[in-house]
């Protein structure tokens, strides 16, 4: 779509869609050259070496030597220092609260790659082709960017991370203690010594010697090898990608997740913000701001730099693991939103009619992505019913099922207005667009709502979690009620004439304002309970002693029937009765999930915030703008997809509805057999993994020495939710059908169920392994 009110030509699918498959093209023949070992470890060290101290120093001193200085915008340079200084220490601080015990290492290494980016392959050529006709001497701003990188922020993080192994040497060989001095003099010998800023030093000096003209000679050389870089680097990237998610597990998961999520969306927008506010238009020109903020959003989305794998000491394996699946995660993502960003970037200021066409692609957007929401959330109800989910295990999930249940009414409550609102007065149209923000609104709370309740379970006990009932209902329903009727009624006489078809702006700026205090209330409560779930998780795991305590205030203050052993009393005759409910988060894999689905939902609530200040502070509606209230349309109304995806990984959810759909087919005459053929279902006496007498049952008994004052006899679900957390099965579908295999094997024992009784629920009954 042409700009009708700037004559600036625009960036062409002829140039972008062709540099963009160039680099993942390059990146693919990388990875299938790793997977078919056409390329040994040894030969990737080999590129890395040549990469890092011959082609990169080689670009890097080519082109700082042709740098016209006096023309560079300083401004610019600024903002990206301050946006990288910015997110490099909020990551550094986050990783310091919420990681325990502390780790320095990880508080450098996640810094770094959350700031890092993979510039010189990948990004210089999509910002080459984006701004070649309108702003071609853009490009040279990433030479002068990475030195910022590697000379001023990269080095606290080496500190850090040399200070980890020091401390961990120190603790495992009880040497003398280090010298602080020794320790920044051996980074600094490090850092002079490498040839990235060694040769940015002497480009900016030779800059000066040879009035930004190299001498044709040395230019004559150093070419062949500068261009060799970006095809190599590329290549590099593919090839380190090679099994790096094979080892992926549920604990790396969410500091992945979090670290892609600030790479790729977070950082962006601080960057494109800062900038925004920070580079002074020339000659009261608007457009150069908004050029250099929309460059700053474009780099900032440049995925995490492949040399940050190298940084992490190797004797460090589990940091190690997050940084290399940091990496691929992070490349993956940043595909799809630099395409998109591209696109978009050289949108300026719209007109009405462009305007108008984007927010009615906005809504017909909207009103797809409800329907798809509308039929997950249908399928993840169904699942919660037939597995009586909120009426058991954790009673987390009825909150969920009430969460659930509001992202379906909105997907309804949207598909609805979209079909009718052609035919409707002013003053109903009006009381269904307080609706729609009454109940998007409350979706937000009602988030924050099953935040706090999840970290009142983990790191209380449920008892206190269901006492404090009343709160989660107030914040969930109240806080959204009142900020609606205050928008109503503020707005009712000041109304603008012009209504935007947009949800988002529909009331003015009560409307922007009064969601912007709310959004940033749900942020700060979601976030600081996330962190504290996580410092009560380590806790939990690495301390028993905690860990028996926790327990023992559950079992003692809990009276409910969730917790109670379900056997009647007089058929107990030589059983004490056990508590079913153990430590919350080793005993439910699913707080989990739930963690996930909050950390999602609050990244979501970040970009709706960041469309919101746009309203608020620029006037201007260009591309990037659409970009992210497309962003915050899809994420807002597809709740219910991501409810889906978290939950849909879980196979406990869509077993039973497959199975119930067997039994009415079976009912109505076919008999169709769903049989899972794969490794999880083959016989346990060949499965050396699953070693009942060997690994199995002697590492169970450990752990319920640990945990409860029986040895021999558990609960179903105990066992099963213990298998996955030790990782022996990868879901609890796996868990089921093992735990079936050893039922039906007579190697345990089901002790309280009745005999009379063909069908009982496997989870919910009490067993002992046999003798």
């Amino acid at each position: 779509i042409m700009n009708q009110t700037n004559n600036i030509p625009l960036v062409s699918d002829g140039e972008l869609y062709p540099a963009l498959i160039q680099c993942f093209f390059i990146i693919s023949a990388g990875y299938i050259a790793g997977q078919l070992k056409l390329l040994t470890h040894t030969h990737s060290i080999g590129l890395s070496r040549y990469i890092t101290n011959f082609a990169l120093p080689a670009i890097i001193f080519k082109n700082l030597v042709d740098v016209q200085f006096q023309s560079v915008s300083w401004q610019f340079l600024t903002s990206v220092f301050i946006g990288k200084t910015i997110v490099f220490f909020l990551t550094m601080i986050l990783t310091l609260i919420a990681e325990r015990p502390r780790n320095f290492a990880s508080m450098g290494e996640y810094a770094i790659m959350a700031t890092q980016s993979n510039d010189f392959p990948l990004i210089f050529p999509i910002i080459e082709s984006v701004y070649k006709q309108t702003h071609p001497e853009f490009g040279r701003y990433v030479y002068l960017i990475a030195p910022i990188q590697l000379a001023i922020l990269n080095p606290i993080g080496f500190v850090l991370i040399e200070m980890q192994k020091r401390f961990d040497d120190q603790r495992k060989h009880r040497s003398k203690p280090w010298s602080k001095f020794q320790l920044i003099s051996t980074v600094l010998r490090n850092i002079s010594r490498n040839p990235i800023i060694v040769c940015t030093l002497l480009g900016i000096v030779f800059n000066q010697i040879l009035k930004q003209q190299l001498p044709y000679l040395i230019e004559y050389i150093l070419t062949p090898i500068a261009q060799s870089f970006t095809a190599t680097a590329l290549f590099y990237l593919g090839l380190t990608m090679v099994g790096k998610l094979n080892r992926l597990h549920s604990r790396l998961v969410i500091t992945v997740f979090l670290l892609s999520i600030m790479k790729s969306i977070i950082f962006p927008l601080i960057l494109r913000q800062l900038v925004f506010f920070l580079v002074k238009p020339n000659n009261e020109n608007l457009n150069n701001t908004m050029d250099y903020s929309n460059l700053g959003f474009l780099y900032g989305t440049a995925p995490t730099a492949p040399s940050v794998v190298f940084y992490v000491p190797e004797s460090n394996l589990p940091l190690q693991a997050i940084a290399s699946t940091g990496l691929v995660v992070s490349t993956l993502l940043a595909g799809p939103i630099i395409l998109v960003s591209a696109k978009m970037i050289n949108l300026r200021t719209l007109d009405i009619k462009i305007r108008e066409s984007y927010e009615i692609l906005l809504t017909k957007t909207k009103y797809d992505v409800s329907i798809i929401s509308l039929f997950c959330t249908i399928i993840v109800l169904i699942g919660f019913c037939l597995r009586h989910r909120w009426l058991k295990i954790s009673f987390i999930h009825k909150y969920t099922f009430i969460f659930v249940g509001l992202q379906m009414i909105l997907a309804i409550w949207t598909i609805t207005i979209h079909h009718v609102q052609h035919f409707l007065l002013s003053t109903t149209s009006t009381l269904l667009d307080i609706g729609s923000i009454l109940i998007a609104l409350t979706t937000r709370t009602w988030t924050t709502s099953l935040s706090i309740a999840l970290m009142i379970t983990i790191c209380y006990s449920n008892q206190l979690a269901r006492r404090c009932s009343w709160i989660y209902h107030i914040f969930g329903w109240t806080v959204s009620l009142c900020i609606s009727l205050i928008i109503l009624f503020y707005s009712s006489n000041d109304r603008s004439k012009e209504v935007s078809i947009l949800e988002t702006e529909k009331f003015g700026k009560i409307q922007i304002i009064l969601s912007i205090v709310l959004l940033v209330l749900c942020i700060l409560i979601n976030t600081i309970s996330l962190l504290r779930i996580a410092r009560r998780t380590f806790r939990l795991k690495h301390d028993p002693t905690e860990n028996r305590s926790h327990s023992n205030i559950d079992h003692s203050n809990s009276g409910t029937n969730e917790i109670r052993p379900l056997m009647d009393d007089d058929e107990q005759t030589d059983i004490q009765p056990i508590p079913a409910e153990i430590k919350p988060l080793e005993a439910d894999t699913q707080l989990f999930r739930h963690g996930i689905l909050v950390a999602l939902l609050t990244i979501d609530a970040i970009i709706c915030v960041s469309v919101l200040l746009w309203l608020i502070f620029a006037h201007d509606r260009n591309g990037i703008y659409y970009e992210l209230q497309f962003l915050d349309t899809v994420l807002l109304h597809g709740q219910g997809i991501i409810t889906f995806l978290v939950f849909a990984l879980d196979a406990d959810l869509l077993v039973p509805i497959t199975q119930k759909i067997m039994k009415l087919f079976h009912c109505c005459g076919f008999n169709i057999n769903c049989c899972r053929d794969d490794g999880n279902n083959r016989p346990i006496e060949n499965n050396d993994v699953l070693d009942l007498e060997c690994r199995i049952r002697p590492d169970f008994i450990h752990h319920s020495n640990m945990n409860s004052p029986t040895e021999t006899i558990f609960h179903g679900n105990q066992f099963c939710q213990w298998l996955i957390t030790n990782g022996y099965v990868e879901n609890e579908y796996m868990a089921q059908n093992y735990f079936q295999q050893l039922i039906d094997h007579k190697q345990v024992i089901c002790i309280n169920q009745k005999q009379k009784d063909n069908e009982f629920d496997l989870l919910l009954s009490w067993y002992a392994f046999s003798k």
